[in-house]
């Protein structure tokens, strides 16, 4: 007598958790992102003022990194070239180094960088907390949707394809 009750119990909790899988992965998820990035400003290396909020409309990639940050120099070619794919997609990067600008300079042609570069430690290390960075580890990127949310962060470098993933993901283009 108790086997059949046994056996009943787990036929209506198997039920029960193959209606709840259903739910969750039959149906796509769509999450839209909850946090609006802060108002953020960078003072870039040409003497102008790049504000995230002149940005909206447009996906911004902001890439935290350094002169001295290994893994920040390899992901260097990679944002170049996203930059270029992607722009016509309205893609926009933007560099902030936490450095000094003669540090970065010679970069810029090292790496022919063709987006707004700034150069500034203390704004550069505030910026990037303010967008979720408490280690303060690099490189760190933060990708922001054209509402103003932000839609992935990514602490680490990026290989190329993983770049192109997270572009890709948002963006489309292969």
């Amino acid at each position: 007598m108790r086997k059949p009750a046994v056996f009943i119990a787990l036929a209506l909790l198997g039920a029960a958790a193959g209606a709840l899988s259903y739910r969750h992965f039959a149906q796509p998820k769509v999450e839209r992102a909850t946090t609006i990035a802060p108002a953020l400003s960078f003072a870039t290396l040409d003497g102008k003022t790049l504000a995230l909020s002149s940005l909206r409309g447009r996906w911004v990639l902001i890439n935290f990194w350094a002169s001295w940050c290994a893994p920040c120099m390899d992901e260097l070619p990679h944002l170049v070239a996203a930059q270029s794919n992607y722009g016509s997609l309205g893609l926009q990067i933007i560099g902030p180094a936490l450095d000094e600008p003669a540090a970065v300079q010679p970069l810029l042609r090292r790496f022919q960088i063709n987006y707004p570069v700034a150069a500034n430690f203390s704004a550069g290390d505030a910026a990037m907390r303010e967008l979720g960075n408490d280690r303060g580890a690099l490189p760190f990127s933060v990708l922001i949707d054209p509402d103003g949310f932000v839609a992935e962060r990514v602490l680490g470098g990026m290989s190329a394809e993983q770049l192109q993933q997270l572009l890709q993901r948002h963006l489309g283009r292969s």
